[in-house]
């Protein structure tokens, strides 16, 4: 699994479990609704935009609705999880 397969399968179910289509989930994460797009039809992207990319998935991730793909290494959360004491 390439580094932007895993980035999309965080992505892919991403959206799934919070019900987002790819360029809304794009938006969020990118501020462009076209990068997820352009990525899965092989486009390409730096290996800084994928990492903040994986950082936002961590630190966003639904965990009551997604597990997060087990063949892709999760960064540790840089946020607390959201309704968790600070």
């Amino acid at each position: 699994m390439t580094l932007l397969d895993a980035l999309l399968a965080v992505s892919g179910r991403f959206c799934e479990a919070r019900g987002l289509s790819a360029a809304r989930t794009s938006t969020l994460v990118f501020g462009d609704g076209k990068v997820l797009t352009r990525l899965a039809e092989g486009r390409d992207l730096t290996t800084r935009r994928l990492e903040l990319a994986m950082q936002w998935f961590s630190d966003h991730w639904p965990e009551d609705k997604a597990t997060w793909p087990p063949s892709v290494p999760r960064p540790p959360r840089s946020v607390p999880a959201e309704g968790a004491a600070a």
